[in-house]
């Protein structure tokens, strides 16, 4: 070992930002599934509402999701299960409060949710009293935390899904921001689903796209030269070809970054593993999100209390991917304002 090795490693670990800085840094989430953020608790109250036995209906170890799954599929069927009870306008409305007061509890200011509002549809529920819902749980964060929408469209279940989406969403009085392809494979050409990229850009909306998380690292050049996605999110099979990565960090294309589910679904095999610190040392304009939070055990804190220590992020670092998230976000120009002011104020300590 050479001289001053540990004294080294001392002031670098000194320089990481601490647990207070993690808890009060103002946080901005871009990549968390309203629908995957149902905790056990709130499943249960569902399923007993609508007559189930939470144990055998949920998917549950001893009471609690896995957290870890053989697969994407083992995934989707605890995902799936938990959905299936959120019948009515009330069901939804626990949901949504319960996610939002979530987000408050972690100072959480604003949360880009991803929403597959046809699941509900095709559960019954009728769009206006489905929106309705949703304002009414969401407020329940209360001032300080603002929950936006981004509705998506299921790749798996075809364009003629997306169109419908798209209607809904003309449709709504909600606090839409953006749309977004999600799913794993479908029958048709991606090309077919370039009617979202088309209905966002004419309704003012962002467009994000699910790439390299189950799809490999072309899916992440499709989605930028056959969609034009404004985001990507995961991403992180770009960190098995060069020359994509090298395009990511070139064209500063935003990923959402979400470290612990892709470990729970098997992409990695642990968190020491995943590419989250080989991007931030590439210069990789990423953010970091929790994704589907109860289904993995973790939240955006947690998320960001794993890249602090795998990355070594100081304060400032800290505060950078705060401000990356208000930038790739698709909030209002006034509302970009003023979130980067809070988290430049936190970052001189005001």
């Amino acid at each position: 070992m050479e001289p001053g090795t540990i004294l080294a490693e001392e002031e670098h670990v000194s320089d990481r930002a601490t647990e207070q800085d993690i808890l009060t840094v103002p946080k901005v989430e871009l990549h968390v599934h309203l629908n995957g953020s149902i905790t056990e608790a709130t499943a249960s109250v569902l399923a007993r509402r609508h007559g189930a036995d939470p144990q055998g209906s949920l998917r549950l170890v001893n009471g609690r999701y896995s957290g870890r799954y053989a697969d994407f599929g083992g995934f989707l069927a605890a995902y799936m299960a938990a959905d299936n009870f959120v019948r009515t306008p009330d069901d939804l409305e626990l949901v949504a409060a319960d996610f939002a007061r979530a987000q408050a509890d972690q100072r959480i200011v604003y949360s880009e949710a991803i929403f597959t509002a046809m699941i509900y549809i095709r559960n019954g529920m009728e769009p206006r009293a489905m929106w309705a819902a949703l304002r009414r749980g969401l407020a329940a964060g209360g001032p300080g935390t603002r929950v936006a929408l981004v509705v998506d469209a299921i790749r798996d279940f075809g364009s003629a899904e997306a169109e419908a989406t798209i209607r809904l969403v003309e449709d709504a009085d909600a606090p839409i921001v953006g749309l977004c392809l999600t799913g794993v494979s479908s029958t048709e050409p991606l090309e077919a689903f370039a009617i979202l990229r088309e209905a966002s850009t004419r309704l003012g909306m962002g467009f994000e796209v699910h790439a390299g998380e189950m799809g490999p690292p072309q899916s992440i050049v499709d989605a930028l030269d056959i969609l034009h996605s404004d985001r990507i999110g995961h991403g992180v099979a770009a960190i098995h070809d060069p020359g994509v990565l090298e395009r990511v960090v070139r064209e500063q294309v935003a990923l959402d970054v979400c470290p612990t589910s892709n470990v729970g679904i098997g992409l990695f095999p642990s968190l020491e593993t995943h590419p989250v610190a080989a991007f931030w040392r590439a210069g990789v304009n990423m953010t970091i999100s929790s994704d589907d939070p109860p289904f993995f055990d973790t939240t955006l804190t947690d998320e960001l209390r794993h890249v602090v220590r795998l990355a070594g992020l100081s304060r400032d670092d800290l505060a950078e991917l705060q401000l990356r998230a208000v930038r790739n976000s698709f909030a209002n120009a006034d509302r970009k304002v003023a979130m980067l002011a809070a988290v430049n104020a936190w970052a001189r300590g005001a």
